[in-house]
């Protein structure tokens, strides 16, 4: 989907280029395809990397193309980035992607808006740096280490304070000295 997406692109904007991180057996089928599409000199493969914070600096915009995903990390580190994100909607990225705020959730499979999508972020660089922005913010107001300790803090003040607590009430099962 990203490769058809990246086509898609690349057509519309002339000096796009397109970054591909890690690995995997269908990395020979992934040439093959930008070969086919006619992108092979402005798609990069570049393996593992191990310098994620620096691709990222690089990038104008994030993208994930999944078809089946949990909660996808790899939209948090767009947008600590403070890169815009198109991602699938797939697992729970409309939890962390705010539509047009921070960035695009586009259906799985639908490379043709997922290339919208992207074009309207690079075509609009102020807008995109705003949202990028948002995202960055959201980040650090729900995901960051204070607030995973807050939470976790809050869950056991909560779990800890109510009436007639036991450890089945609470989904727990203790076992001493068994």
């Amino acid at each position: 989907m990203f490769l058809r997406a990246a086509a898609r692109v690349r057509a519309a904007v002339p000096d796009a280029g397109f970054v591909i991180a890690g690995e995997g057996e269908l990395m020979r089928e992934l040439r093959d395809l930008t070969a086919q599409l006619g992108i092979q000199d402005d798609v990069f493969f570049i393996g593992r990397c191990d310098s994620v914070a620096e691709l990222l600096f690089a990038s104008d915009v994030g993208v994930l193309s999944s078809k089946a995903e949990g909660f996808a990390n790899a939209i948090l580190e767009y947008m600590a980035a403070g890169l815009p994100v198109v991602a699938t909607d797939v697992g729970g990225a409309r939890e962390a992607i705010a539509e047009g705020e921070t960035g695009y959730v586009v259906a799985s499979g639908d490379d043709e808006k997922m290339a919208d999508r992207i074009i309207e972020v690079l075509n609009e660089p102020k807008r995109a740096r705003v949202m990028g922005e948002r995202g960055r913010v959201f980040v650090a107001e729900k995901f960051s280490c204070d607030r995973h300790l807050q939470n976790t803090l809050e869950l056991y003040d909560e779990l800890l304070s109510a009436p007639n607590s036991s450890p089945s009430r609470i989904g727990c099962e203790w076992r001493l000295n068994e």
